[in-house]
């Protein structure tokens, strides 16, 4: 059914999806739910932002979408000393930023510092990866005007590949000391595209980097209409005004497949969508009652919901990652397991749990209906609530849920970047689900432990070991594995997204 709009609204919808100049020969049209919440890489950790920064931004390094090895990027080549502790890098010449200003070992200092310095005057936000990620990062110095060198506290086995996340995208200095708390809103990289105009909650539009060190890319211009009514995205999907749709319905893909103009892809992502139980609450601070949680849940509801748009998983370290799953679940589904885990606790009466969802969790409402239908069973009774972003932050934040839905996309290709944040109390603070609220020590000495281990087998020994234990406590109950979809015209050719979701407008192409 076609949701009917007043005149009106209909024609400036319209408007905004043909006012784009006609004089460009190669535009892509697309539609999202959302738009970024800013573009400053700094402070961006959600999907929509980070797809903007990728486009925007370069990073010293980068890494393959089909292999995922690290390749040069602004940085040309590199070095490390014989401790591990010191990297060196030779920057790429010739370089300019969006503004007009010149790349080189002074931009890269202030990308790093202004992120590690609390007190740097072009701090205004607060920026909520970089500790966490940069960890060790003890220094960055300028050697000559294309050299810089980067000095850990100790040896740390991933930081190359922390090079390729957002926050050490490097930013114009020049551009941020302009703009200061506005940066976000106007942010200036040296990528393959510039931030033409932002509409708020209308549409972005991106123009190509025609300067660009890699060539030119192969469109023109990118135009991204925000609409938070997926219905009114798919009809202009199908009547040929956008090009990209990034959401989609499971009940229309099935028309949408057999539409020869119409290409799908879904790609595993690095990612885990996980329920967080809160162990610092009764009775969910009884290892046998977190257990019977975990064997109610049965993940052949994933089937029912989602078909097959997500993967089954029973880890927290997906495939692709240096820790590969285990072959078998720590907790297999039972309900005659967990009603005898609960009977030995001796809970006689039913146990009133609450799950906190964000508003806009769609087809997770249903699947996780299913699990409190399993719960029901085991004399336990879940309610659901779903909150507006803010008010969802705030609770979690303050510890006040038993149980709460929430994930994580690795940063970078190393299982340090899955299990890491889920032990954080930096993130817990800021809003984000974790596991820092069981004070679990043995669990942060191993993550240290793991970290500061260079020998690849040993450290994957460390991050198994942390996988099964948080599993097997009951402290957090994988659900899946998410797959980025993406339902395309075929005349962009082929779309290649990476595994950890980033999808680069660079290659895209109009035949």
């Amino acid at each position: 059914m076609k949701i009917k709009m007043k005149g009106p609204a209909v024609l400036t919808l319209l408007f905004l999806l043909t006012a784009a100049p006609l004089m460009a020969d190669r535009v892509v049209r697309s539609g999202s739910l959302f738009e970024p919440t800013g573009i400053d890489p700094a402070q961006v950790w959600d999907d929509t932002s980070s797809f903007y920064v990728c486009n925007i931004f370069d990073t010293l390094v980068q890494l393959n979408p089909q292999t995922m090895k690290i390749e040069p990027s602004l940085a040309t080549s590199w070095e490390t000393s014989k401790d591990g502790r010191t990297w060196t890098f030779n920057l790429r010449r010739g370089i300019r930023f969006h503004d007009g200003t010149p790349f080189g070992a002074d931009a890269v200092v202030f990308t790093f510092f202004r992120q590690m310095d609390p007190a740097n005057p072009n701090r205004q936000h607060d920026f909520p990866l970089f500790a966490d990620i940069f960890t060790y990062l003890q220094a960055v110095k300028k050697i000559g005007t294309h050299q810089v060198q980067f000095i850990l506290s100790e040896p740390f086995f991933p930081f190359l590949a922390t090079l390729t996340v957002d926050c050490a995208a490097i930013v114009s200095p020049t551009a941020v000391k302009k703009y200061g708390a506005n940066f976000a809103r106007q942010p200036v990289g040296t990528g393959p595209f510039k931030l033409s105009s932002w509409q708020k909650n209308k549409r972005l539009v991106l123009t190509a980097n025609k300067e660009y060190w890699r060539g030119r890319p192969g469109i023109d211009e990118y135009i991204d209409t925000i609409e938070p009514r997926s219905e009114i995205l798919n009809n202009y999907f199908k009547e040929g005004m956008l090009d990209i749709l990034y959401t989609y319905s499971i009940s229309k893909m099935v028309s949408y497949k057999k539409q020869d103009w119409v290409k799908v892809i879904a790609t595993p992502c690095l990612s885990v969508t996980y329920a967080v139980l809160n162990a610092a609450r009764p009775p969910l601070s009884r290892k046998g009652v977190r257990q019977a949680l975990s064997h109610a849940w049965d993940p052949r509801a994933l089937k029912l919901v989602f078909q097959d748009y997500v993967l089954p998983i029973h880890t927290l370290l997906p495939k692709g990652l240096m820790a590969d799953e285990p072959e078998e679940r720590p907790i297999d589904f039972s309900i005659a397991k967990a009603q005898a885990l609960l009977k030995k606790e001796g809970l006689g009466r039913e146990i009133q749990l609450e799950m906190l969802l964000q508003k806009d969790a769609g087809l997770l409402f249903q699947l996780l209906s299913m699990y409190a239908k399993n719960l029901k069973q085991i004399g336990i009774k879940l309610k659901l609530t779903r909150l507006e972003p803010n008010a969802y932050e705030q609770r979690i934040a303050r510890g006040d849920y038993d149980l709460a839905n929430s994930g994580w996309i690795a940063d970078f290709p190393d299982p340090d970047s899955m299990i890491f944040p889920l032990l954080s109390e930096e993130l817990q603070k800021q809003g984000f689900a974790t596991i820092a609220g069981s004070k679990r020590k043995d669990l942060q000495a191993q993550l240290i432990q793991a970290r500061r281990e260079s020998d690849a087998k040993k450290r994957q020994a460390l991050y198994q070991n942390l996988n099964r234990t948080i599993i097997a406590d009951g402290l957090v109950i994988p659900l899946y594995q998410d797959k980025l979809v993406i339902i395309f015209n075929r005349k962009l050719g082929t779309i290649q997204p990476n595994p950890l979701g980033k999808f680069s407008l660079y290659d895209l192409q109009i035949k």
